[in-house]
């Protein structure tokens, strides 16, 4: 029997690690909070709606090296995708824009809202719906890149040096302010609506080809996050793997600089040759290790990077069919509405009635999110009363501006819940109810090796979002797989993807 692993978390990049653990003949156990796997890619069901907050779109569903990992994981077997042919709609006053998959369509669109903007509309399309580089992307660790893997990567990169050196140090709101038509401003930021997001990691293997790589292979898992996750972790445990729900992990136990087991809340040991931590970063390092298991690398990612802002959602079940509506909407407030300090004068809307299992027939599950400031949210959950109130007042005016666009939506509406940056932490303990680790920024974006364990721990790794930044579902699901390649390949083992 191989070396035993404990693996704390069962959201995707511990289901993941899970999995290549038991098909490399690691014996595995994982430990999760939660009565249920997933973590942060949950749903849960209020009165017949089900209310996903996670993988509206399940990047490499349909072909590339991506798509290789989600089989292996027992993802896309059976699985079926719903494919948008419209990413979003944006609209303020009477100007309107979808981006859509077609980019003759959209370029045409473009052009007729601003005819000056002619030349930047067309460069914008060229990048946009260009060639992309997800096929030269490799599943390996950085660690193991080889000539080939460089070789193969540098195939896809040159083609498109003219595009890097023309943009290596822009910003995609620094390129969104390029427009001069105010309202193209405005729809080309919400692409990615995220400070400092470079150009190079749009979103994140090169502007070049966004088109292709992060629309027409990605689809909507038909059944929602819950369906992926469950997937995962009826694999996982196929592979033979145990997963303890219910189980709180309070420490890690480390005996001379060595982890061999965590201890949970209720007092019970489990030790093993390998610790596993997939889940939040800021915990483990600082509050369970005390911060002693440090160096400038990691200092500098809590310092100075910048957390992805926690959303607060107001979840909507109504009674109306809202299938003929474009599933994403952002459209610009007549007055905006303060949360936290902050104006938010644009309102994200989006529903599932793509997928039939969402809500009861002729019916929607709807939701709104505005990016917010963890510390209001933290100081605010403390008084209850005003906690509340603040989630009503929240809701009220979002169910009031969707009631303008569409009359009579209000009195529809038959479920309403507000989780808050306070709800992530709760179900989840993520550091700022972060729901993707942190921005990409112009100062991180070259950094190419997760951070898979801490200086002078031995026996201790980690994967997950706050290994990389911005790290999502797929690069959680592949922080899993690579980790077991490099333990395979220190044990002097081959790596295995799939069982015999």
């Amino acid at each position: 029997m191989g070396k035993s692993v404990v693996i704390v978390g069962a959201g995707i990049a511990g289901l993941s690690t899970g999995c290549y653990s038991r098909i490399n003949g690691y014996k595995t156990a994982i430990f999760e909070m939660n009565s249920i796997p997933g973590g942060l890619c949950t749903a849960w069901k209020r009165k017949g709606y089900t209310f996903d907050i996670s993988m509206h779109m399940l990047t490499g569903s349909k072909a590339g090296p991506i798509r290789q990992m989600w089989q292996e994981l027992g993802v896309v077997k059976d699985q079926r995708f719903y494919y948008h042919d419209e990413m979003v709609r944006i609209e303020s006053g009477e100007k309107s824009l979808s981006i859509c998959t077609d980019p003759r369509r959209l370029e045409e669109q473009m052009l007729a809202l601003s005819p000056a903007d002619a030349k930047l509309t067309k460069e914008f399309i060229r990048l946009f719906a260009g060639k992309g580089m997800m096929g030269a992307m490799s599943l390996k660790p950085a660690e193991m890149a080889g000539p080939f893997d460089t070789l193969k990567m540098l195939a896809a990169v040159l083609p498109l040096m003219g595009t890097f050196r023309k943009y290596g140090k822009l910003t995609i709101q620094e390129f969104a302010q390029r427009f001069q038509d105010p309202f193209l401003r405005h729809a080309v930021r919400f692409f990615i609506d995220s400070p400092g997001w470079p150009m190079l990691r749009f979103p994140m293997l090169g502007l070049a080809g966004f088109l292709k790589s992060a629309v027409l292979e990605a689809g909507a898992p038909l059944g929602g996050s819950q369906g992926v996750v469950f997937r995962m972790a009826e694999y996982y445990q196929k592979l033979g793997g145990e997963i303890h729900y219910k189980s709180p992990v309070k420490d890690v136990i480390i005996e001379n600089d060595k982890a061999v087991g965590i201890r949970l809340e209720d007092g019970t040991e489990h030790r093993a040759d390998i610790v596993v931590w997939a889940g939040d970063g800021h915990t483990v390092i600082f509050d369970i290790l005390g911060g002693r298991y440090l160096d400038d690398e990691v200092r500098t990612m809590y310092n100075e990077w910048i957390p992805v802002l926690p959303l607060i959602h107001v979840m909507l079940g109504v009674g109306r069919d809202l299938s003929k509506e474009p599933h994403r909407i952002v459209f610009e407030l007549e007055k905006p509405i303060n949360i936290a300090g902050e104006e938010h004068r644009w309102l994200c809307f989006l529903h599932h009635c793509f997928d039939p299992s969402m809500a009861p027939p002729g019916k929607s599950a709807a939701e709104v999110w505005y990016a917010t400031r963890y510390d209001y949210w933290e100081e605010l959950a403390r008084d209850r009363v005003r906690y509340e109130e603040e989630k009503k007042r929240i809701a009220d005016f979002t169910i009031a501006e969707l009631d303008k666009r569409w009359p009579g939506f209000a009195s529809q509406i038959e479920v309403v819940d507000v989780p808050t940056p306070s709800t992530y932490v709760r179900y989840t303990g993520n550091w700022q109810g972060s729901p993707d680790g942190w921005y990409i920024m112009p100062e991180n974006m070259r950094k190419q090796t997760a951070l898979r364990s801490l200086p002078g721990l031995s026996g201790f790794h980690m994967v997950g979002q706050w290994t990389l930044p911005f790290s999502g579902t797929v690069m959680a699901a592949l922080s899993g797989r690579q980790l077991i390649q490099l333990l395979c390949k220190r044990n002097g083992r081959p790596f295995v993807t799939s069982t015999p």
